[in-house]
């Protein structure tokens, strides 16, 4: 009988660590957010100083770079600082895959922000080009590649195959027809705990580096460049 009280108040005591704990975790990604807010919100001279400082000692750079954006945890101004930074560093596509809650507002058709830094008409050292924005749901995803398949199945787009085979080059093909005229991302960016696709181009993302910029769902210029870095470095070896 006493030993069953001392592991009901054992577990009692260990539920209370564990709420306190929980509690002072929650408080403190609060407050971090509270500090974030409180920073400027534009794109700073500084974070373009810093970019154009380290671009060049970066040996591999990514043309496409795909951002899995949710709207609880990032704001607008993130996604702005995201294509401004792409500018600079001279990607040409950057993509932005929704992944908020279906009953909640996401991201909207156009990204607009009212203090654009002045790069004085150059971007890493040479005439700055336009970066081509894209914004893709969980419906450009599994969806769309079953939709590709059946429109095979049901011959509305017709193959110029002379055997009935169906292979990956062709779906590669038909793929392209359904998507934008974008190039594979070598990069998605994602922030948080877990490492999960959401369902992200499912048939674009087969060699894409997935790299977490926090844990904490903050977005900044260290983290970016950390980001561009990692990618450079890394070694994908095709099976040899």
């Amino acid at each position: 009988m006493l030993s069953r009280l001392l592991r009901q108040l054992l577990l009692s005591v260990i539920h209370l660590v564990m709420d306190v704990l929980v509690a002072v975790q929650n408080f403190y990604k609060q407050l971090s957010a509270k500090k974030c807010s409180l920073q400027e919100e534009k794109t700073t001279k500084s974070d373009i100083m810093k970019l154009l400082e380290h671009v060049p000692r970066i040996t591999k750079g990514p043309k496409h770079v795909v951002f899995l954006a949710d709207t609880d945890n990032h704001t607008f101004s993130d996604l702005a600082h995201i294509v401004i930074w792409s500018l600079v560093a001279g990607i040409p596509y950057v993509s932005f895959h929704d992944i908020t809650e279906k009953h909640k507002k996401g991201i909207p058709g156009c990204i607009k922000w009212s203090n654009k830094p002045d790069l004085n008409g150059y971007s890493n050292g040479i005439q700055a080009h336009t970066v081509n924005i894209n914004i893709f749901t969980d419906i450009d995803g599994r969806a769309r590649i079953a939709q590709c398949i059946r429109s095979i199945a049901e011959n509305k787009i017709t193959l110029n195959s002379e055997t009935n085979d169906f292979t990956a080059q062709d779906l590669d093909k038909v793929v392209s027809l359904v998507y934008p005229p974008i190039p594979e991302p070598e990069i998605v960016l994602y922030t948080g705990v877990s490492c999960c696709t959401h369902g992200c181009l499912p048939w674009q993302i087969r060699l894409t580096e997935f790299i977490r910029l926090s844990l904490d769902h903050s977005v900044n210029i260290d983290s970016y460049v950390g980001a561009m870095y990692k990618y450079s470095r890394c070694d994908q070896r095709f099976g040899k």
